[in-house]
């Protein structure tokens, strides 16, 4: 109709084999046709030839419309094939620990230790799936970047979990427990370098009060580790509140400059 094949296979040259190209054309040809008969239906335009021109001109760069369809198209048939990857990867993941988990264990005999390969490596599954979460999340909209962030934080506790387990299975270390704390020290610090890198609103206020925080968990992992003496590894949390006050202060120096560029170019107009 409206020699539209014509218009398309000019813009469009078949290529053998090109399935998602033929997809394409028949899917373009279909939504002419039907564009076409709703103008005719209107009763106000009558002429075939003006309806088809018509309806060529709303697909003037086929071209275009071809390049953007097959990113789309090739970017889902990816995201699937990463999908399926990441499922049957997990499958045969954790029949693998599991198996190097009996089979380490039977030769052994050490099952009071050898628990830890199924716990760290699920943890580590575990972790591995948040990434791919964030990696998802970082890549949309920033609206959704806060649970980018919220998985990040839980990510970096995982695995600081994993690493006290693992301490804890194969040695005696003493406040092993502190590895966790230096976790939540940690999990707080990628929240506020993710809040700077991705340019998050509030920046400023969330390090005002992760500061604080981070404080007094090396306070308490200084003292209890022996690193520094209780009764001088207090003066960290002191020290936060400074570094917190010297950041209000280069925050409110800083607007106020920004502030005095604005009217100066004001002025300048």
């Amino acid at each position: 109709m409206h020699n539209f094949v014509e218009y398309i296979n000019s813009a469009l040259p078949d290529k053998p084999g090109d399935k998602l190209l033929f997809k394409f054309k028949k899917s373009t040809l279909d939504e002419m046709n039907q564009r076409a008969v709703e103008i005719a239906g209107r009763g106000g335009i009558h002429d075939e030839k003006v309806i088809g021109d018509l309806v060529k001109s709303e697909h003037e760069d086929l071209k275009s419309e071809y390049e953007a369809y097959y990113a789309k198209q090739t970017d889902s048939q990816r995201t699937k094939r990463a999908v399926l990857g990441n499922i049957f990867g997990s499958i045969a993941y954790i029949i693998a620990i599991i198996t190097v988990f009996l089979g380490v264990s039977f030769a052994t005999d050490m099952w009071k230790y050898t628990w830890i390969i199924v716990v760290d490596g699920i943890l580590l599954w575990v972790d591995y799936l948040l990434s791919l979460g964030i990696r998802k999340l970082v890549s949309m909209k920033r609206i959704f970047h806060v649970f980018a962030r919220i998985l990040l934080f839980g990510a970096v506790i995982i695995f600081s979990v994993a690493a006290f387990l693992l301490v804890v299975a194969l040695t005696d270390l003493p406040h092993s427990w502190l590895i966790v704390i230096v976790g939540l020290a940690l999990a707080f610090v990628c929240d506020g370098v993710f809040a700077l890198a991705t340019n998050a609103r509030l920046t400023v206020i969330y390090w005002l009060l992760y500061i604080p925080i981070i404080a007094a968990f090396v306070f308490i992992v200084v003292g209890a580790w022996g690193i520094l003496a209780w009764k001088i590894a207090w003066i960290i949390i002191p020290l936060s509140l400074i570094i917190d006050l010297i950041i209000i202060i280069a925050a409110i120096f800083k607007n106020k400059n920004d502030k005095v560029e604005v009217e100066d170019i004001w002025q300048e107009n």
